[in-house]
């Protein structure tokens, strides 16, 4: 018998909303669940072309089930997956659950399985065992394009010790699942613009504070002109064109750039918050209210704040994020150690596909005044390209609150930075600490195997540029997305594979030599970040909280130290271990930057 999961929850969230969240534009569905067990969710998950609204723009995109984002998978810790996958656009898909700590066979990579050609399916099945917030995407030969076209989802996995603090007022009741992303719609042929961002004084800019002016536009290459009247295909070779009226572009470039000057990929020119612009939900003055927030853009950095009507700044207090619920509250911004983080205290900078856990109480301001959650320019880029760093982007609203009246004294809600969480008295469960633990293991020499295989030992992983491309340890990793022939079995391992065994407890390092961040995932294993270094080795920051990541950002030339269990994981559908053995890959999340070589591979051997 199908069911709804959660359906007394997204009853009682009707309340406060505008309108019921499970139909109102700009909110998620939840997943419709197959399975009576309630401990497994087993859902369809289609992938196909459908005609969206993104809030008066009508685009030509690809979704998970008709809707960007796809269905929200709410789960708790233990929890079954199965998802029954069929492709229904007309290129290869496959789907990768990011962060979950499940069977390699699962992960939804060019190294695990072959891409889902049109027409077919995969069922993915594993098991939650880490709370957070995570979200699912393809991963299939250069997923850009089809990423920039609307193709993901969120996953949620409720950390046990939420119920206790929701209980006592630590952690508000109210709660909102936000996916951040953007895009470019192609307008009617000779209608598109010549600049992404034209210059425009009057457009707001996080960086006029900085003394950097007024904002100063972006018309580099590509343009939306460029993308859509002489598009590209999925390989970012030239295509027939132009583009029709509401398609949305290929933005991937080739491998060797196209003859350009540079790879350069800008930001999507609509910013989007659940597949829609600016949605609005309805808030009351006191209340407290909980936002779990996704990246989900293809190369936008997105620098959060949010203000009154007034201007007035609220601040944004990280509870959690990737690994769930945090030991304390966390102001974060300003300064890390000696390193200018580039965002305010109060503010939430995510890197793409970094997730953070958030709550702020609503001021007491009049019915109808309406708070805005912003975005802003970043200094992110390295200047060579980009003047000061920045990527040229104006600020935007990527969710609007209304205020419908006061809450009632029972809903008032505070929290300070420090607030006790996993630490709590009704709860007394810290996050695993890793940074205290002997370090006993080590990468293995792939040169001593009995049959030598290429690879590296080395416990640094260099990102680099070489020949205007990203690359790890000077080597382009794209034949990691197959294309070949041979299927996924015949893709070979690179000089910049990493090898280790299940069980291992590794400390490694990713040297970041260029004069750009890069955002580092790990596929199917959580780590925890020690210290971060200059590029020199001198300690900038040394990390004094415990928290499991899958995704972290790494300054320009800095050095992340980090540190890494290998555990093992049942063999997808049985009790037999085995599961965290195979090919796992590890790269920059800039997808544009993976899909030109910023990316490896960490081989676990049993």
């Amino acid at each position: 018998m199908m069911h709804q999961r959660f359906a007394a929850a997204a009853c009682c969230l009707a309340a406060w909303a505008t309108a019921s969240l499970a139909a109102e534009p700009g909110n998620l569905r939840l997943a419709e669940d197959l399975n009576p067990d309630p401990h497994i969710l087993e859902l369809r998950l289609v992938a196909e072309p459908a005609t969206v609204d993104l809030g008066g723009v009508n685009a030509h995109a690809f979704t998970f089930n008709g809707a960007i984002p796809g269905p929200e998978l709410r789960l708790k810790v233990g929890d079954e997956v199965i998802a029954h996958f069929t492709n229904r656009l007309p290129e290869p898909v496959s789907v990768h659950f990011h962060g979950i700590e499940l069977d390699n066979a699962h992960d939804g990579t060019t190294t695990t399985q072959d891409p889902v050609q049109p027409g077919g399916s995969f069922s993915y099945r594993f098991h939650v065992t880490r709370p957070g917030i995570f979200w699912y995407h393809p991963h299939a030969m250069m997923p850009t394009d089809q990423v920039f076209k609307g193709l993901y989802g969120v996953v949620v996995v409720e950390d046990p010790a939420e119920a206790a603090l929701v209980s006592r007022g630590v952690l508000p009741r109210q709660d909102y699942t936000l996916m951040l992303s953007d895009t470019t719609v192609c307008k009617a042929p000779g209608r598109n613009d010549t600049a992404t961002f034209p210059a425009d004084p009057a457009l707001p800019w996080s960086l006029t504070a900085k003394g950097l002016g007024s904002f100063p536009g972006n018309n580099a290459y590509p343009t939306p002109k460029d993308l859509c009247e002489t598009p590209r295909d999925g390989h970012g070779h030239p295509r027939p064109g132009p583009l029709a009226a509401g398609d949305i572009p290929n933005v991937q470039p080739p491998g060797n750039c196209g003859g350009k000057t540079s790879c350069r990929v800008n930001e999507g020119q609509i910013v989007l918050g659940n597949g829609r612009i600016a949605p609005e939900v309805e808030v009351r003055a006191g209340q407290g209210l909980r936002l779990r927030l996704v990246n989900a853009a293809v190369s936008r950095y997105f620098r959060l704040w949010l203000a009154d009507a007034s201007g007035q700044r609220v601040n944004l207090v990280r509870v959690g994020g990737e690994g769930g619920l945090l030991d304390r509250a966390r102001l974060e911004g300003g300064r890390q150690g000696s390193l200018d983080l580039q965002y305010d205290p109060g503010e939430i900078m995510l890197a793409n596909a970094d997730r953070a856990d958030v709550v702020f109480t609503v001021p007491d301001a009049k019915p109808g005044e309406v708070l805005t959650l912003w975005t802003g320019d970043y200094q992110h880029y390295g200047t060579t390209e980009y003047p000061f760093g920045y990527g040229g982007v104006p600020s935007a609203p990527v969710l609007k609150l209304r205020v419908a009246g006061p809450a009632k004294a029972r809903e008032r809600y505070s929290i300070a930075a420090g607030a006790p969480l996993r630490l709590h008295p009704a709860v007394q469960a810290p996050v695993e600490d890793l940074r205290g633990l002997p370090i006993t293991a080590h990468l293995q020499d792939p040169a001593k195997f009995e049959v030598p295989l290429p690879g590296s030992a080395d416990e640094s992983i260099l990102f680099t540029v070489l020949g205007l491309r990203e690359s790890i340890d000077g080597i382009h990793g794209m034949a990691l997305e197959g294309g070949a022939g041979g299927g996924y079995r015949a893709i070979p391992y690179l000089a910049s594979s990493r090898y280790a065994r299940v069980g291992d407890l590794l400390e490694l390092t990713i040297r970041n030599g260029t004069q750009q961040h890069h955002p580092l995932h790990l596929h199917g294993f959580s780590f925890q970040p020690v210290r971060l270094l200059d590029s020199t080795g001198k300690l900038v920051y040394e990390y004094d909280y415990n928290e499991f990541m899958d995704t972290i950002d790494v300054p320009a030339t800095h050095q992340l130290v980090f540190r890494v269990r290998l555990h093992d994981r049942p063999l997808a559908g049985s009790d037999k271990a085995g599961g965290a053995a195979g090919r796992w890959m590890l790269h920059c999340h800039i997808f544009n930057h993976a899909g030109i070589g910023m990316m490896a591979e960490l081989v676990v051997l049993p």
